[in-house]
């Protein structure tokens, strides 16, 4: 029954992938029409074989990227090295990824899985090779973090998310900032070593929540607008 939910589950989010002509078709080509798959395998958990049949289908069908959103609220893909060192401080790799699958439960506890392995997204941007498909990581910040949050407010004992939010840093808190720049620069790195010739961080929030409400008072991000040095 959960195989057959999570097959349903990725028809329906590929459910406006109709094949496309016309347009060159080249995953590594600057000339080609980027037509992207986006997953978000970060609230929930897909396995790698999961993705694969994202990619596959995405392929059959004239497409030329997936965007594996990993970090969206959840945190779903876990590199072997996990070690980060904030405002000189370090954080050896067991622990910090302890604290992200801790973060990852206390988000969703999600029954088919946690995260997936270095191993399992080799095989995943192997896969997508193969299929001359590009893969587009996506690890949003600094807002839908609250995986991250929980587990960097852990290790560092601070709070590090803005006012009531659980998903947003701090950004007037320079910890808060070195610590998503610390993991934003780890997960660049992976996915660059592989090739990937893209990285979207998101950057949901900031932009999104600047504004005036209705009442006409600052909310969200646009807060910091009021504050010194901002």
């Amino acid at each position: 029954m959960k195989q057959t939910l999570a097959v349903l589950l990725s028809v329906v989010m590929l459910f406006g992938c109709l094949p496309v002509t016309g347009f060159p078709v080249s995953a590594g080509s600057d000339s080609a029409f980027m037509r992207i798959v986006h997953l978000d395998c970060g609230r929930k958990y897909f396995s790698a074989d999961e993705i694969k049949g994202v990619i596959d289908m995405a392929a059959d069908n004239s497409y030329t990227h997936v965007e594996l959103v990993v970090g969206n609220d959840g945190l779903r893909f876990l590199p072997d090295d996990m070690s980060v060192s904030v405002s000189g401080y370090a954080y050896e790799s067991d622990a910090v990824a302890d604290a992200v699958r801790q973060g990852n439960t206390n988000y969703y506890d999600d029954p088919n899985g946690n995260a997936l392995t270095e191993s399992e997204m080799d095989e995943i941007l192997a896969f997508a090779a193969e299929k001359d498909v590009g893969i587009i990581p996506l690890l949003n910040t600094p807002g839908h973090m609250n995986a991250l949050m929980d587990a960097g407010e852990s290790l560092i004992g601070e709070k590090l998310s803005y006012s009531t939010s659980e998903r947003t840093i701090d950004v007037t808190n320079d910890t808060a900032v070195r610590f998503s720049q610390a993991f934003l620069q780890k997960y660049v790195d992976y996915f660059a070593g592989k090739g990937c010739r893209y990285f979207n961080f998101g950057a949901d929030e900031p932009f999104l929540k600047i504004g005036v409400n209705l009442s006409g008072g600052l909310r969200g991000f646009g807060a910091l607008l009021d504050r010194p040095g901002a």
